[in-house]
């Protein structure tokens, strides 16, 4: 019996299905089924749901590139009518033909070839980012536990940590690096329907529409793709982490997940257990997007796994496994290469005799470090002093960048040594016509928390009383990574508990919709500022409300009884910023019309909120000044 669920009328209830979709489909998967759910479409197609994936979608810096249409997100969506944006989003579900995909090619790290990627128009991100909010729970649920690409809170420090755990309680120092020859490129269509279906989409009409969206043609290539997922589109990722599951559940199930008569309480005893009564070859699985590596414990078995998944990649998923780059290597004697990160089992004191050693690819650090060089050579040679600041700023950008990417490698510090003085010296030489000095970085005013904590000199520029400068690769230690707690999961409260002891990072509340009424969205659009609320106003109000507590700005009180207000505090600001959530605060109404009316009475207010008032209405004024001033400066120049 398939699944259903209601559409949500709010955000709330969109994170509350998220979660419903999720705990059914665990629920039976863990009882060794599979679920099925019908009725996706009008989830998916719900005004909460296409709200929330232009939210996701409007953040993103590639949200202004345009597809094939030439649209783009602010011009072409946010500042529409907010019923026309909802309107056109349903309607391309209701009758869904994807516009053809606009290619674009960007290097390849360290290599000649470049890597294609496919970009749709803004109304096919919007269909793909509301189908990926509801079917990523589904799959989540029962994808492989070592599975760490392109899924919410894992990244590629747990794939290494997760190697290190299996050289450290196996002793499988045998490793598989796979290679899949263009993977993405040559996903059958075919098979990819029938595992989504396989997973619980049993609603033929989204089968259908993700069909479309696989058979799009390319701009000035082709008329029909037959073949691949594009890379670029937002459901892609999560698409091929559907069909790279098949292969997941195949190695997995021969070794790690294999079930036993007997119930083990700890996996180690079931590990133990299968290498002495049985002839299962052992095989962990570590896979990030097409990237992954196997552990074994001889050369033979390696060599066995490698034939055997080759078999499987062609006959299951017509897949190849690139003979070249699938190398077999002995951690012990070699390193090997994953993610970006290179690492070797050495002698030291351990229950088996070796630990790990993980350092920055040598290649990738070379060519970062490069990078950042050419870009502190490339600084204009008349910036202004306040420019350089900007540049220095920008540059230290990067360098934390790298550093925060490479700090679960134990030789983290050594291998950025090798880099680090000649950055520094190049720095040093652009500050010249400065008169940039040598200053200990715990003088220095920027990165506080970074350069509190070292006396090395660093190249700086004075500006006013301080000195800026430039932070060194240098200034970074290892830090242990977490292994992956399978529990934490963006779809239950346990779940999103441990990702915030985690990571320190609360998950965005849902937007407080419900309160809004339709009589006060009336009202405000017959207002002074009506022609200003399209469509990113009346989502970001909803924002405002909730970063504001739901309390109003002006007399603190709770804004749940009555319908709040949102209120411009700059409303002369250009389209692109007028109704960011920063110019937005909630308010009752009568705190509206006092802010709003400068000649209304004030005096039933309390002192507090009487000096609230009166510096909203300096804002008012004051912009409202400044504007005029601009406009009259435009008329003489014309």
């Amino acid at each position: 019996m398939a699944q259903q669920f209601d559409y949500p009328k709010t955000e709330t209830e969109l994170r509350e299905i998220q979660d419903k979709l999720y705990q059914h489909s665990k629920k039976v998967y863990d009882a060794g089924g599979r679920p099925a759910f019908k009725g996706l479409l009008e989830i998916m197609s719900a005004e909460a749901t296409i709200i929330t994936a232009i939210h996701n979608i409007k953040g993103n810096r590639g949200s202004e590139t345009p597809g094939v249409d030439s649209k783009t997100m602010r011009k072409d969506y946010l500042y529409k009518p907010f019923p026309w944006v909802i309107k056109d989003i349903q309607k391309a579900f209701r009758h869904f033909e994807p516009q053809k995909i606009r290619r674009v090619y960007i290097d390849k790290p360290g290599k000649a070839e470049k890597r294609p990627l496919g970009i749709p128009t803004i109304r096919d991100r919007i269909v793909q980012e509301c189908m990926r909010i509801v079917l990523e729970p589904i799959f989540e649920a029962q994808f492989f536990a070592h599975s760490y690409g392109f899924r919410p809170m894992r990244d590629a420090a747990m794939a290494l940590e997760r190697i290190d755990i299996i050289m450290h309680n196996s002793g499988n120092y045998w490793i598989v690096e796979g290679d899949i020859s263009k993977c993405f490129d040559r996903i059958d269509h075919a098979i990819l329907l029938k595992r989504l279906y396989h997973m619980g989409v049993r609603d033929r009409r989204i089968l259908q529409i993700i069909k479309a969206m696989l058979k799009a043609g390319v701009m000035d290539e082709c008329e029909v793709n037959e073949e691949g997922t594009p890379q670029g589109g937002l459901i892609s990722p999560l698409l091929a982490n559907v069909y790279l599951d098949i292969m997941d559940e195949w190695v997995s199930k021969q070794w790690e997940t294999k079930r036993t008569r007997h119930q083990y309480t700890q996996e180690q005893s079931r590990y133990a257990a299968m290498r002495k009564r049985t002839r299962l070859i052992p095989g962990y699985l570590v896979r990030y997007a097409d990237d992954f590596i196997i552990a074994t414990d001889t050369r033979a078995q390696a060599d066995n796994w490698k034939a055997r998944l080759q078999m499987f990649l062609q006959s299951k998923m017509k897949l190849t496994l690139s003979q070249e780059k699938t190398l077999i290597t002995d951690i012990r004697k070699k390193y090997i290469k994953f993610l970006g990160y290179e690492f070797k089992m050495v002698r030291g004191k351990s229950r088996r005799g070796y630990i790990p050693r993980t350092i920055p690819d040598r290649d990738r650090l070379k060519r970062k470090a490069e990078k950042i060089a050419e870009n502190i050579r490339k600084i204009p040679r008349n910036y202004s002093r306040e420019q350089m600041i900007g540049a220095i700023n920008r540059i230290n950008s990067q360098v934390r960048g790298l550093i925060q990417y490479y700090k679960c490698c134990t030789w983290v510090n050594i291998s950025m040594r090798k880099y680090s003085r000649w950055l520094q010296l190049t720095a040093k030489r652009r500050l010249k016509q400065y008169k940039g000095k040598w200053i200990p970085a715990k003088e220095v005013q920027n990165l506080p928390r970074v350069h509190q904590e070292y006396k090395q000199k660093i190249p700086s520029i004075k500006y006013h009383d301080i000195y800026i400068g430039f932070t060194a690769l240098t200034f970074c230690r290892w830090e242990k990574t977490r292994s992956k707690d399978q529990a934490e999961t963006p779809y239950t409260e346990e779940g999103r508990r441990i990702n915030f002891e985690r990571a320190k990072q609360k998950r965005i509340n849902a937007r407080f919709d419900e309160l809004y009424s339709e009589k006060s969205a009336r009202a405000i659009s017959y207002a002074k500022w009506g022609k200003l609320n399209n469509f990113e106003f009346i989502m970001n109000r909803a924002y405002a409300l909730n970063r504001d507590k739901l309390k109003c700005k002006v007399c603190g009180g709770w804004l749940i009884s009555s319908t709040p207000w949102a209120h411009r505090i700059n409303p002369y600001l250009p389209l692109d910023k007028v109704n960011r959530v920063n110019n937005l605060v909630s308010l009752h109404k009568k705190c509206f019309d006092a802010v709003n009316n400068p000649s209304q009475d004030i005096s039933q207010f309390d002192g507090k909120a009487q000096k609230k008032i009166i510096g909203y209405r300096e804002k008012l004024c004051s912009s409202h000044t400044r504007n005029n001033q601009s406009a009259l400066m435009e008329r003489r120049v014309r």
